[in-house]
């Protein structure tokens, strides 16, 4: 017996009609408008601070983080977020070198912490990057922190893919006199 695997014009005609080819395709078109919607919202971009404090109270004020959220949205970033880390915490060390060190923007922490994750080659060096604040943290001679209140620094995650004039905008806004 001869099997005849050939494509005719005839045997699609017979193995496709009209109702199958349009439900194929209203199907097709249904899916990637949903994958389309559902990608354009994944794809929302932010900020992530984490504030290292053993202090109860929030140190950033609500203003600060509006202006920071108004700056950040002239950019195409969609918000900032704040979040408040104790260093004391048991499970700190294991968040810093998976959670902070992949997906952490921005820190804010004093300069005992800052010296604690050194190592880990986390944070940017800023003295390459003609840094003019006045209050700077250096370490080793490299410049990694500056003072924008109280004992706390500002760090950037080497790892980071926010733009660094939206970085340096932030950090204008933290800076307090």
């Amino acid at each position: 017996m001869k099997l005849d695997n050939t494509i005719s014009e005839r045997r699609i005609k017979n193995a496709l009609d009209l109702k199958t080819v349009l439900t194929v395709l209203v199907v097709v078109l249904v899916l990637s408008t949903v994958f389309y919607i559902t990608l354009e919202n994944i794809e929302k971009k932010e900020v992530l601070i984490w504030f290292v404090t053993t202090d109860a109270e929030d140190m950033l004020s609500a203003n600060e983080i509006k202006l920071i959220n108004d700056r950040i949205f002239q950019s195409g970033i969609d918000k900032a977020i704040v979040t408040k880390r104790h260093p004391d915490d048991r499970y700190f060390d294991v968040a810093m070198s998976t959670s902070a060190y992949y997906n952490c923007d921005i820190f804010i922490m004093k300069e005992e912490t800052v010296k604690k994750y050194l190592d880990m080659d986390m944070f940017l060096t800023l003295s390459d990057r003609g840094i003019e604040y006045d209050d700077i943290l250096y370490i080793n001679n490299s410049a990694v922190g500056i003072l924008v209140f109280d004992d706390y620094y500002f760090l950037i995650n080497t790892r980071t893919d926010i733009g660094i004039e939206i970085i340096y905008d932030i950090v204008d806004i933290l800076i307090r006199e």
